[in-house]
């Protein structure tokens, strides 16, 4: 074995082992010392009851309700949908509709509520009742001086601690989509003419046509073949010696 350590290859090779063989080593206990540094997404198992949605207690609307409502949407559509009086308007938002923005940049017109020209409500209908929670569908009148026939909205009314007398605006939010029926310019354009078709009648019957005399052609030749094949049989017996009545066997 002296001998063979006293070989200057085989104790380079020997060092470049040990070496290659610490750092691995090196590197395995640092991987254990620090263990997985990285993070887990998995919901961590807990105790607590199960989160289950109940619907809120339906609320039954009294006619002063219903009036109190028609009031608070009309009132809205007419100053902060319309952008007529928008200071009136602040006063009738809920906090979802003040979120975003302040009172001046409320007061400047560019602010979360989809405008419409309107001057009224054509008709309304409740769309849910909760207590203290009540969407309103509505068809607004568009101005005579709009191009806009009218629209349907839904907004949504609540009473909050702070007002619990007030029907405010917690949503404001159109309801399907614009047509042309709705818009004035667009319905009073005439109905367009039905498309004329390109091609007459008389070409539908090509098609039919050429089938036919493609049917025919392979008929004819067909029975052409037939009858060549009988004369040259014809032929060929009388070449032989044999007549109609003569047995060839």
């Amino acid at each position: 074995m002296s001998g063979r350590l006293s070989s200057p290859r085989l104790r380079r090779r020997l060092l470049w082992s040990i070496g290659s063989l610490g750092v691995l080593a090196a590197v395995a206990a640092a991987a254990t010392l620090i263990g997985n540094t990285g993070k887990k997404n998995e919901q961590p198992l807990t105790n607590k009851p199960a989160w289950v949605y109940k619907e809120p207690e339906k609320g039954v609307l009294t006619a002063a309700d219903r009036r109190e409502l028609f009031a608070a949407a009309t009132q809205f559509v007419k100053t902060a949908v319309a952008r007529k009086h928008l200071d009136r308007a602040w006063e009738m938002l809920g906090p979802e509709m003040r979120a975003g923005q302040t009172r001046k940049s409320w007061d400047t017109g560019f602010n979360n509520v989809v405008p419409f020209p309107a001057i009224g409500i054509a008709s309304w209908n409740v769309l849910y009742s909760y207590q203290g929670d009540v969407a309103l569908d509505l068809a607004v009148v568009g101005a005579k001086t709009s191009d806009w026939a009218g629209k349907t909205f839904t907004i949504e009314l609540k009473h909050y601690p702070s007002h619990p007398h007030d029907w405010l605006v917690a949503a404001w939010v159109p309801k399907g989509v614009g047509g042309a029926q709705q818009i004035k310019s667009v319905a009073a354009q005439p109905v367009p003419p039905p498309p004329k078709a390109v091609l007459g009648v008389e070409w539908l019957l090509a098609p039919f046509v050429i089938l036919g005399s493609a049917l025919l052609s392979i008929a004819g030749l067909g029975l052409y073949m037939h009858i060549q094949q009988r004369r040259s049989a014809k032929r060929f017996a009388e070449a032989l010696g044999y007549s109609s009545t003569s047995n060839p066997s």
